[in-house]
């Protein structure tokens, strides 16, 4: 079965480590047969950024936000999905603004009942993240895994991750160490077989 992944792009340098590196685990995993799609969270348009906390989406029972915009349409695609991969730089120990976006209209592809109980139409998908972070792994890039990990196991679904600490500051260097660029091609055929 033909794997489905979608990157939700979030690095704001068109040229840089974080794109660099998602582009070759992407194509590792379309060598390995999987159908990979992009959204690069900086082009989408929005009516607001983010969520606006209306909860109208949890009194519908259709997953998808309430906001029609092309934020919210993007939001609506990830069920289609087997792997969902976020490939974000970490800014001040988290993802970027643009990420953040997505992250927070995700809300709507959940249900939350009075009783605790949820419903999301995200379980048994792979979430996956590639970050980069020009510091260390430790108080860096694992908080930054966390606040990925912790929803997915929440959610219900696996989750894999390929980090990058101590990334150099130029623009695309991270693909040309040999050990980094083997990395991330190794994480797109995992990311093709997960």
């Amino acid at each position: 079965m033909t794997r489905r992944i979608v990157c939700i792009q979030g690095s704001p340098r068109p040229r840089g480590n974080t794109r660099a590196m998602a582009a070759l685990a992407l194509e590792a995993a379309r060598r390995q047969g999987a159908e990979v799609t992009e959204i690069d969270a900086l082009k989408l348009t929005f009516r607001h950024p983010g969520c606006t906390g209306c909860r109208k989406c949890q009194a519908s029972e259709v997953f998808r936000c309430t906001v029609d915009d092309e934020l919210g349409r993007a939001v609506a695609t990830l069920p289609d999905h087997d792997v969902i991969l976020v490939a974000t730089p970490i800014y001040w120990w988290s993802y970027t603004a643009q990420i953040k976006m997505v992250i927070d209209r995700m809300f709507c592809l959940s249900k939350f009942a009075p009783d605790g109980r949820v419903r999301s139409a995200l379980a048994g998908r792979t979430l996956a993240l590639l970050a980069t972070g020009g510091g260390a792994l430790e108080d860096n890039l694992d908080l930054l895994e966390r606040q990925w990990s912790i929803p997915a196991a929440y959610l219900g679904c696996p989750f894999v991750s390929c980090l990058f600490p101590d990334t150099p500051p130029e623009a695309g260097a991270l693909a040309r160490d040999p050990a980094a660029a083997a990395r991330a091609r190794d994480f797109g055929r995992r990311l093709a077989g997960a």
